[in-house]
C-alpha cells in the first residue's frame, strides 16, 4: 500500500493544490523555511484538525466568513495480493460496487485465485476524502467500478466466501470503509521534536503505535527474536557508531513498566550499571529507534512520514539512515528536508518543492530524471549539489580564487549584493576557448534548465587571457551574452600592489628572518616587471607605460617569480591562499584597485 496521489484544500498555508503524485520508495519534499513542508506532511498523515487557510483568497475583507472545512483528497494504491488478503480475512459480510454486466461474478468463489486475477488490477486504487481529519467518503476504483449506481452492488459472505448480487439497497458496510480503517494504522508520522518514548507499560503488543508511545513494549518483545534484534542493533550502530547496543529492562522506578536503555560501552564488560535511559539521551535517537523498528518488523508495506531528519540528526547520521531506508523499498517514505546531502543520498522516486507567495503555499513537482542529469553535469564540472542547492542563481567564475574573493569584493561594494546568488568556479575555463566551446556552454546551461533542483546561470565572468576581441565576441554570442571578461589579462593583475605583496610576505613565518622591507619588494618589482617571461615585448618598445603593464602582464607568473626571488626560494606562490590574502589587504587599504572588477560584477549583481 502507498499514497499514489493527493491534493490539499483550505488547510493552513495551502488554499488549493492540484494533484500531487507519490510513489513507493523515497519521496522528497523540500523548500525554504516556513514554506509549508510540515503542513503538507500533517495533511497526508491524515490526522489533522480543521485549520482553514487565511489569505486574501479566503478572507477578502475583515467581515468575510471563512469556510471552516479543511479537506485532503487522497488516493491509496493496493496490490492485488494485499486486496486478496483483506478480502479473505474480513470479519463480516460486506458490500462492494462491481459492474452488473459481469454476470459470472455472482456466486464466485473467493478462495479461487482466478476470481482475483479476473476482477482486480495489479494496482487497485482507494479514493478517500478526509475533512478535518475524518473520513468524508471513500470508494474503490476496481476494474469495472461504477460508483453511482446502486444496482451494481454485490456482497460477499464471509462464511461461504462467495460473492452475491444485491438487487435491493445496500445492507452491509462498504468494503472501502473497512479497508481504509485497516490501512490508517499503517501510517507513521515522525515529527522534528523529542519523542517521550523512553518507557511504557509492559505488554504483549508487538505493533508500534502511530505515535511510537509503546516502543519500549515492542522492543522488549523483539528482544526475544535474537537474530532480528541483533540486526536492529547493527542498524543503530551504523547510524550512531558511539552506541554499542540498545536493550529494554524493567523500569526501576515504576512497577509494570519497561524502559529503553543505551549501552555506550561494550556489553562484554557486563557493566549494566553504566547504561543510560533513553529519556536522558539526545533528541534524534528516539525517532531513529522507532523508524528502524517499523521498517524491520513490518510484514506489510507502510507509509512512513519523516519531518526534517536533519533537524534532529547529524548530517552523517541522516545519510546513514537514508541508506538503510533504501534497503526496504516495499515501504513508502515521504521525507521533508532542505539538506542537499540527504536528497543526493536518497535517490528519490519523486521530488516536490513547496513554495510560498502571497501567503499561499504551492507544490511544484520536479523532474527526477532531470535532477539526476543535473547531478551528473555537476560531477562533470567538479561541483556538488550542496554547492548550489537553495540558491536563486549561479555566477560561474574563472577559478577558486575568484570564487572566494568576489563575494568579499561584493560585500564591500555599495549597490552590489549576492542576494541568493552563488559564485562557483568552473573546472576548466580552457574548454570555453576551444572549438567545442558552444557545447561547453550548453553543458552549463543544462545544469539550470528544466524542472530540476538547480538555479539558473546568471552569467560567466572569466579572465581575458590571450583572447582577441573577435574571440571574446564569439564566446559572448555562444553564451547568449552571459559572459563578461576581465579588462586586465587575469584576476591576479589586480593584486599587483607593492604594499599588499610586502604585507603578505611579511606574514610568512618561514622568511621572517630575512627582514624583508617594502623597498626590497618595490625595487625587485621594478627590476623584473618588463621581463619577456611575463609580458609581450611589444609593450616595452611602446614606452613601458604602467597601464599597459597592469593590463597585459601575466600576473600569476609574475607573482610566482616575485615570491620565489624575495623569499630566496623558501616560499612558492600559492595561487589561492596568497591571492586571497592580497585581495583582502587591497579591499581594506586600496579598494580603488578593484574598480574594474566591481564594474563587471555590477552587470550581474547590481541592486535595482
Amino acid at each position: 500500500m502507498h499514497i499514489s496521489k493527493f491534493n490539499i484544500q483550505n488547510y493552513k498555508s495551502f488554499f488549493s493544490t492540484s494533484d500531487v503524485e507519490l510513489h513507493k520508495g523515497i519521496n522528497i519534499i523540500t523548500g525554504q523555511n516556513n514554506a509549508g513542508k510540515t503542513a503538507l506532511l500533517q495533511a497526508i498523515s491524515l490526522v489533522f484538525a480543521s485549520h482553514p487557510h487565511k489569505s486574501t483568497k479566503t478572507l477578502r475583507t475583515v467581515q468575510t466568513i471563512i469556510s471552516p472545512q479543511s479537506i485532503v483528497n487522497i488516493e491509496l494504491t493496493l496490490s492485488k495480493e494485499e486486496l486478496k488478503n483483506y478480502f479473505l480475512n474480513y470479519p463480516q459480510s460486506v458490500d462492494i460496487y462491481m459492474d452488473p454486466l459481469i454476470e459470472t461474478i455472482n456466486g464466485s468463489d473467493l478462495n479461487n485465485d482466478d476470481f482475483f486475477e479476473t476482477y482486480f488490477n495489479n494496482e487497485n486504487t482507494l479514493a478517500c476524502c478526509f475533512q478535518n481529519g475524518q473520513v468524508l467518503f471513500s470508494s474503490f476504483k476496481l476494474i469495472s467500478c461504477v460508483e453511482d449506481n446502486m444496482s451494481n452492488r454485490f456482497s460477499f459472505d464471509r462464511i461461504q466466501k462467495k460473492i452475491q448480487f444485491i438487487s435491493q439497497n445496500p445492507r452491509q458496510p462498504d468494503f472501502s470503509i473497512y479497508i481504509l480503517h485497516m490501512l490508517l494504522p499503517q501510517f507513521y508520522c515522525f515529527k522534528a521534536e523529542r519523542l517521550n518514548i523512553g518507557h511504557s507499560l509492559f505488554g504483549i503488543n508487538n505493533k508500534l503505535n502511530s505515535d511510537a508511545s509503546n516502543l519500549p513494549e515492542t522492543l522488549n518483545i523483539l528482544q526475544g527474536d535474537k537474530v532480528r534484534f541483533e540486526r536492529y542493533n547493527s542498524y543503530v550502530r551504523k547510524i550512531f557508531p558511539q552506541i554499542f547496543q540498545i536493550s529494554v529492562r524493567p523500569n526501576p522506578n515504576q512497577s509494570n513498566f519497561v524502559e529503553i536503555v543505551v549501552w555506550n560501552e561494550d556489553s562484554i564488560l557486563e557493566r549494566s550499571d553504566l547504561v543510560v535511559p533513553l529519556s536522558e539521551c539526545g533528541t534524534g535517537l528516539g525517532q531513529v529507534l522507532a523508524i528502524l523498528y517499523v521498517i524491520l518488523t513490518s510484514d506489510i508495506s507502510k507509509v512512513i512520514i519523516i519531518d526534517e531528519p536533519n533537524s534532529f540528526l547529524h548530517p552523517g547520521a541522516a545519510r546513514k539512515l537514508i541508506e538503510i531506508l533504501k534497503e526496504y523499498p516495499q515501504h513508502q517514505f515521504v521525507i521533508s528536508t532542505h539538506s542537499p546531502s540527504t536528497i543526493a543520498a536518497s535517490n528519490p522516486q519523486t521530488i516536490h518543492i513547496v513554495k510560498t507567495k502571497d501567503a499561499q503555499s504551492t507544490i511544484e513537482s520536479i523532474n527526477v530524471t532531470e535532477t539526476k542529469n543535473q547531478q551528473f553535469y555537476l560531477a562533470e564540472i567538479g561541483a556538488k549539489l550542496s554547492d548550489v542547492f537553495g540558491a536563486d542563481n549561479i555566477l560561474w567564475v574563472e577559478g577558486k580564487t575568484e570564487e572566494i574573493c568576489f563575494p568579499k569584493i561584493i560585500e564591500r561594494t555599495n549597490g552590489l549584493s549576492l542576494m541568493g546568488t552563488v559564485i562557483l568556479s568552473v573546472i576548466n575555463t580552457g574548454d570555453f576557448q576551444k572549438k567545442n566551446s558552444k557545447l561547453i556552454f550548453n553543458t552549463y546551461e543544462k545544469l539550470s534548465k528544466g524542472k530540476g533542483l538547480l538555479p539558473p546561470a546568471i552569467g560567466f565572468f572569466f579572465d581575458s587571457e590571450k583572447l582577441t576581441k573577435t574571440e571574446k565576441d564569439d564566446l559572448a554570442r555562444q553564451s547568449n551574452n552571459k559572459v563578461v571578461f576581465t579588462e586586465r589579462k587575469m584576476f591576479e593583475n589586480y593584486l599587483l600592489n607593492d604594499n599588499a605583496i610586502f604585507k603578505v610576505l611579511s606574514d610568512v613565518t618561514e622568511i621572517k628572518e630575512l627582514e624583508i622591507t617594502l623597498e626590497n619588494v618595490s625595487q625587485l618589482i621594478e627590476e623584473i616587471k618588463w621581463d619577456k617571461k611575463f609580458i609581450n615585448q611589444t609593450y616595452v618598445t611602446k614606452g613601458k607605460h604602467l597601464d599597459d603593464w597592469l593590463i597585459n602582464v601575466d600576473g600569476a607568473k609574475f607573482l610566482d617569480s616575485l615570491f620565489s626571488s624575495i623569499s630566496q626560494n623558501k616560499v612558492t606562490f600559492d595561487k589561492i591562499k596568497h591571492s586571497v590574502s592580497l585581495c583582502e589587504w587591497i579591499i581594506d587599504n586600496s579598494f580603488g584597485d578593484l574598480k574594474d572588477i566591481q564594474k563587471s560584477l555590477s552587470v550581474f549583481l547590481k541592486i535595482e
